[in-house]
């Protein structure tokens, strides 16, 4: 038997092990969008697509010797070597995107073996506006979504 926890505001919140709309969107959109949204009082998915303008570097990483390596270990290990092939570009993924965070970065894209991430610069946010709106964000970039 498991109880819902309580929220701040008194309300119960899912229950165990149920996926919320919060937590769907979390798995798909880039942490900042998931923070801002979370920090609301009652989080939702956006209703309407959204663009904001800011200052930020972006990056493109990809794994360099990735397809020699794979045809390597097939190679060497056959059938295995996929296998192989999974657990070191997860492990190598995985201090990548830990070095990013650490960084203040977010990646917003993986394709197979390459990530892009962006640094936003935390200071100089111009704004966030409906898809369409016009506004004042002065110069920056566009997030066309992130996806």
């Amino acid at each position: 038997f498991c109880k819902r926890p309580i929220m701040a505001s008194g309300e119960q919140g899912p229950s165990p092990g149920s996926i919320t709309a919060i937590q769907v969107l979390a798995s798909y959109a880039p942490a900042e969008l998931v923070l801002r949204h979370a920090a609301d009082r009652h989080p939702a998915p956006p209703s309407a697509p959204e663009r904001e303008d800011f200052e930020g570097a972006v990056g493109f990483v990809d794994v360099s010797g990735f397809t020699a390596l794979s045809e390597r270990l097939q190679k060497d290990f056959g059938n295995k070597g996929s296998e192989k092939l999974n657990q070191y570009i997860n492990s190598y993924l995985t201090r990548l995107i830990d070095g990013v965070s650490h960084h203040g970065g977010d990646v917003i894209k993986f394709a197979g073996d390459a990530l892009q991430v962006v640094w936003r610069e935390r200071g100089g946010r111009t704004g966030t506006r409906g898809v369409g709106e016009s506004g004042g964000g002065s110069g920056g970039g566009s997030n066309g979504g992130g996806g």
